[in-house]
């Protein structure tokens, strides 16, 4: 398990990887949702559990009408690529379970 940086220490629980607290290699999960889409996916659950009733309160908190990838490269472009490169590799796995693209970011990741 990758949970160090590279000053050898050992990562706060906030930011290890994901995979290594939601054990999915151990628990069988039938629905993972993703921030960026949370109005859809507690809608998606809250149908699932038969609960119409149940309203989940939508806040906007992003009044920027950017998309969050363009976002997302304009904040990464300001951090050297060496530091990309070795953020890509500490969450690889959580991209990839979790269905995120990191290319964009680090092509010879």
């Amino acid at each position: 398990m990758v949970n160090e940086w590279s000053s050898g220490r050992t990562l706060d629980r906030h930011w290890r990887p994901q995979h290594e607290i939601c054990n999915p290699c151990y628990v069988k999960y039938d629905f993972i949702g993703h921030f960026e889409d949370l109005y859809k996916d507690t809608r998606h659950v809250l149908d699932k559990l038969r609960a119409s009733n149940v309203k989940f309160p939508m806040i906007n908190a992003f009044t920027n009408s950017t998309p969050l990838s363009q976002e997302r490269k304009k904040y990464y472009a300001t951090v050297p690529y060496d530091v990309v490169k070795k953020l890509i590799q500490l969450y690889k796995t959580d991209y990839e379970l979790f269905g995120y693209d990191y290319r964009w970011a680090c092509a010879d990741c």
